[in-house]
């Protein structure tokens, strides 16, 4: 049990080194967001866009992907984009998945894919579709940014939860009001 608590705390201490970290207070796990990616890039940034031009088939859609790492046990985890400047539709975008339910990336490191819809509201984002076919990151213009949102990961070991999020710069999606797709990149969001 001693060696555990010491594996765990030097895992702990990795992770924290890089990005936002949450640990269970059990010991029973810990996590940190590494990357926020969307289906749009304004530049070097991945934005969200409430209408899209020149996008057949998904002028009200933006597809989202959270890669997480994340050590010891996993029950279940509940991921949540949330609103900077506004909490109105952060009830509406949240999806819990068990561990099985997760992309793995690689070892200890996940994603959960989903896309976002705006044609229900006037605020990204609205409804959520979990694990769509993933598509290709497009390069757009952009026009009105309405704000911003952030993933927020809540954790359940079997022991314990706790929480993270990536509510710092690096990885905030700023959503605009209006996009146009100008090319695409040839990368899978």
């Amino acid at each position: 049990m001693k060696r555990l608590g010491v594996v765990t705390a030097g895992l702990a201490g990795l992770l924290a080194g890089c990005g936002s970290f949450g640990a269970a207070p059990d010991g029973s796990g810990g996590g940190r967001i590494e990357q926020m990616r969307t289906e749009y890039k304004l530049g070097s940034t991945f934005i969200a866009c409430d209408n899209i031009a020149n996008n057949v088939g998904r002028s009200s859609q933006t597809q989202v992907g959270v890669r997480f790492v994340l050590s010891g046990s996993i029950s279940t985890v509940t991921v949540s984009l949330k609103g900077v400047n506004s909490s109105q539709y952060d009830n509406n975008f949240k999806e819990t998945f068990t561990r099985d339910q997760l992309q793995s990336v690689d070892t200890n490191t996940y994603r959960a894919l989903f896309n976002a819809n705006s044609a229900t509201g006037a605020f990204l984002p609205q409804a959520i579709v979990v694990n769509p076919a993933p598509v290709k990151i497009k390069t757009v213009t952009a026009s009105d940014q309405v704000g911003e949102f952030y993933a927020q990961l809540d954790v359940n070991t079997g022991s314990a939860t706790y929480s993270f999020n990536g509510n710092s710069a690096p990885f905030r999606v700023p959503v605009y009001r209006n996009c146009t797709v100008t090319g695409d990149t040839g990368e899978n969001v």
